[in-house]
């Protein structure tokens, strides 16, 4: 599944709390380094990282945003996860045995 462009903001943000430089960024939050760039910029623009002779911090304004951001992922992965626990049927099994007429063969 791919992540939203909030997903990327707010690990970025996580990685940079203590300062980091770009590529530790790149690496712990599994993006490239032309992305990355664009995410730095936006994320500089917006006064919630700082880039101090190429260590990247998150600052007082971007720590507050990370923290409502991951408060309000947890409201809303709560609901979803008590739909999937009503509804348990609609979950597939992780493995399925199948065997074939033909062959006999076991798949999973």
């Amino acid at each position: 599944m791919r992540r939203s462009r909030i997903d990327i903001v707010v690990k970025i943000l996580d990685v940079a709390k203590n300062g980091v430089n770009k590529t530790a960024i790149v690496y712990r939050s599994n993006i490239n380094f032309t992305l990355a760039g664009k995410y730095l910029n936006l994320l500089e623009k917006q006064e919630l990282l700082e880039n101090k002779s190429d260590k990247y911090t998150t600052t007082d304004k971007g720590k507050v945003f990370l923290q409502k951001a991951k408060e309000l992922t947890l409201q809303l992965e709560a609901p979803i996860q008590e739909a999937k626990e009503m509804t348990p049927w609609l979950e597939v099994p992780q493995k399925v045995k199948m065997k074939s007429r033909a062959s006999g063969a076991i798949y999973l």
